[in-house]
């Protein structure tokens, strides 16, 4: 195949062995077709969409989908047997779930409160997320983020004393009233947690920063055992109201078993009776969270913990096992749907496309809510040489009824013309004036079909669709200009005049079916007579190449 010289060797290489180029589907889908497609009942657009190659490997994969379908709902599904009567664990594992994603939201955005980092200083008490993502652990913070470790070093208990933070047990002991009914848990009295009196080295020198352990540093004091590690500020579930006096140099610079062992056991001491954490400091009076969604959140949350409290599953000895089952569950169900959203209509690639333009149909009274086509729809389908939606919306808003036949044609012209760095054409104030209407037209067209998420830009759709480039030198042929003359008014070669002229006299037909469609002879008429304006000379003689000499 090479006549002339041969390619380079990395050339050759690409060619012959070089990824393939990847086939994608043109399948386009436009608002004539589906204006279309609608009138005729046998066929449907899904149908079509079905068809595009876009579709390929979704439809040959069918068959598979179906059978695991099948399969799948073959499967015997576990069943939650409630020793309490009638199960509530549904009601309480959807609490869950909303609690969890209002304490996350709230726990970000409160980690980033100037006031929260005043509040994490050394002997300040924490909870922390746990790997199992289920039992969180309490801890007390060791040393802040420095430059060369950027983290948080905690220790926190890995005994018997971990609980669920999205359901705490509810206790009397707190001092002071509790008002769940305003969001509000905890009432501290004082603002204790700004002092440094809870933080204090009891060894003789102070602490240099120095970390003299292996981090995760693990052990085991006063029958708990303990971990030493470095967390990130997302890590910190909630941060307690109480500090406790530490060691930072028998705790991380000289490892002391004794200094671990009085840690832990103030650890264990401020745990209140019938409650696995010390209170949490209030995000809106301690934390001065202002923001509104933060606070309309942190609300919420608080309400569903009281909610999950009162609920008969709250506390129950197979709480744990249940709330598998439900998660079992519930992710059965999801991959089921899935399953069959994948099967369906609603996955085809281009549906929510189709979707909106069905929609954009609705609105400017194309079709109707039932999908039957209307006057403007049936005007729509006779439009094939310009944008469907322009053209019809400019007869209907009748913006050619003040145009002479030579104007009308003239602005027809911007539906046909597809250079887009034409000269600036020179208008009339009447020329002028209607350009701009159509313009704002296309505007409002493209603004609206972005709304419905049709993937249009407003600006981008008036340029592509309407180029004014050759009006002025339309309407001048259309009064009788000769063709030579006309050229000179314009950088655009004689060719694509002609073509454009030509292509304008089908516009014209279309116009004047459209207006028969309306009812609106004196549109007809005028049609007729632009048509005959531009229909002469050169630009209509006859091919050499057709009818030879």
């Amino acid at each position: 195949m090479c006549r002339d010289e041969i390619p380079e060797e990395s050339d050759l290489k690409n060619l012959i062995v070089g990824k393939p180029t990847r086939l994608e589907s043109q399948f386009r889908l436009t608002y004539t077709m589906i204006l279309h497609l609608l009138r005729v009942e046998e066929l449907k657009v899904e149908d079509m969409l079905k068809r595009s190659f876009a579709e390929f490997h979704a439809q040959k994969n069918l068959p598979e989908k179906e059978k695991l379908l099948l399969q799948m709902l073959r499967q015997p599904t576990r069943t939650i047997e409630c020793i309490k009567g009638e199960p509530s664990i549904e009601e309480y594992y959807e609490m869950t779930l909303d609690a969890e994603a209002h304490r996350e939201y709230i726990t970000e955005a409160i980690m980033q409160l100037p006031n929260s980092q005043q509040f994490l200083t050394p002997g300040r008490l924490v909870v922390v997320k746990s790997d199992s993502d289920d039992d969180h652990l309490l801890g007390v913070i060791l040393k802040n983020p420095s430059a060369l470790l950027k983290k948080y070093v905690v220790l926190v208990l890995t005994g018997d004393c971990s609980s669920s933070a999205l359901a705490p047990e509810f206790n009397k002991n707190e001092k002071g009233p509790v008002d769940f009914q305003g969001g509000q848990f905890i009432v501290l009295k004082g603002k204790r947690g700004m002092d440094d009196e809870y933080f204090s080295s009891v060894s003789s020198r102070k602490a240099s920063g120095v970390i003299n352990i292996n981090l995760p540093y693990k052990g085991d004091a006063s029958g708990m055992g303990f971990e030493v590690r470095a967390i990130e500020n997302k890590e910190i579930i909630s941060i307690c109201s109480s500090k406790i006096k530490i060691d930072q140099v028998r705790l991380l610079e000289e490892p002391n078993k004794t200094a671990y062992s009085r840690t832990v056991q103030q650890l264990i001491k401020e745990q209140p009776d019938g409650t696995k954490y010390p209170p949490a400091l209030d995000a809106i009076k301690d934390l001065k969270m202002k923001d509104m969604y933060l606070v309309e959140s942190y609300r919420a949350y608080h309400i569903l913990l009281q909610k999950m409290s009162e609920n008969k599953c709250h506390g129950c000895i197979k709480l744990k096992e249940h709330i598998s089952l439900m998660r079992e569950q519930k992710m059965y169900k999801d991959q089921l749907n899935e399953l069959k959203f994948q099967m369906s209509d609603e996955a085809l690639q281009q549906m929510p496309e189709f979707q909106g333009r069905i929609d954009v149909l609705k609105v400017i009274h194309y079709i109707d809510s039932d999908l039957v086509v209307q006057l403007k729809g049936r005007v729509a389908c006779e439009m094939n040489s310009g944008e469907e939606l322009i053209s019809t919306e400019c007869l209907f808003e009748n913006q050619l009824d003040d145009l002479e036949p030579e104007e009308a044609v003239a602005i027809m012209s911007a539906f046909v013309f597809q250079q887009r760095n034409a000269s600036e054409p020179s208008l009339t104030p009447k020329l002028a004036e209607a350009k701009k209407r159509l313009y704002d037209t296309a505007i409002k067209l493209g603004k609206l079909q972005s709304e419905f998420k049709v993937p249009v830009d407003p600006e981008e759709y008036a340029r592509d669709n309407l180029k004014f480039g050759l009006v002025e030198v339309v309407y001048e042929w259309a009064k009788g200009t000769p063709f030579a003359d006309i050229c000179e008014l314009t950088d655009v070669s004689e060719g694509i005049i002609v073509r454009t002229i030509v292509r304008l006299d089908e516009t014209c037909r279309e116009f004047r079916n459209a207006a028969s469609i309306m009812g609106n002879s004196a549109l007809f008429k005028k049609m007729e007579v632009a048509s005959n304006a531009i229909k002469r000379d050169i630009v209509f003689a006859a091919s050499l190449y057709v009818t030879g000499i």
